[in-house]
């Protein structure tokens, strides 16, 4: 999606450190998604693309809208515009408000 869109420049944070060292770390042949884990690779080689996990206390937005999608019936929402309930919460990133760990 993000090359079909034309983006030349990406940062994309996640909460699963698991994840991320299976992307940046040396994958096993073995892994169940290797395959996956692997064309991950060669989409952050072809472009300025990077991946950093973050806690998930600093990536609201994004938990949740997996909320929202896990909730959801359908296979991949697109949107346009952000969703009402995210607005709070892009606030809180814009203006670097800081959330304790609990």
């Amino acid at each position: 999606m993000v090359k079909e869109m034309g983006i030349a420049e990406l940062v994309c944070y996640s909460d699963s450190l698991l994840c991320i060292n299976l992307i940046v770390g040396n994958s096993l042949r073995s892994h169940v998604h290797a395959v996956h884990i692997q064309d991950i690779k060669v989409l952050l080689s072809q472009a300025n693309y990077a991946i950093f996990h973050t806690l998930r206390e600093d990536n609201q937005c994004a938990d949740l809208l997996a909320k929202q999608g896990a909730l959801s019936d359908v296979g991949l929402s697109l949107h346009h515009s952000p969703p009402d309930d995210l607005l709070p919460l892009l606030k809180n990133d814009a203006t670097g408000t800081w959330f304790l760990r609990s």
